[in-house]
């Protein structure tokens, strides 16, 4: 049942964990402040629903979907250079 509880929750945890991400961009200019606010966001946001949030999977999330971001936008070094000398 707790696991059921666990994984029902976690869309809303990603769904967090974004809007997080978001706002965190727009505050911070570097992205070690914006991950650790990022994570004691969502750290403070479980514990004051007592849910259990693994610091090791949060890290990873959060770094899984800053470099999904970074190739959605094109951000991702040569990769979106190339593609600006393929567009002339």
């Amino acid at each position: 049942m707790q696991n059921a509880t666990k994984e029902k929750n976690w869309a809303n945890l990603l769904g967090l964990v974004m809007s997080l991400m978001e706002q965190a961009e727009k505050k911070f200019d570097d992205g070690a402040t914006r991950k650790e606010w990022v994570m004691a966001m969502v750290k403070a946001s479980a514990d004051y629903i007592n849910y259990p949030v693994d610091e090791d999977t949060l890290s990873k999330m959060i770094d899984s979907l800053c470099d999904m971001s970074k190739v959605v936008n094109g951000s991702g070094g040569d990769k979106g250079k190339n593609q600006e000398a393929d567009a002339e």
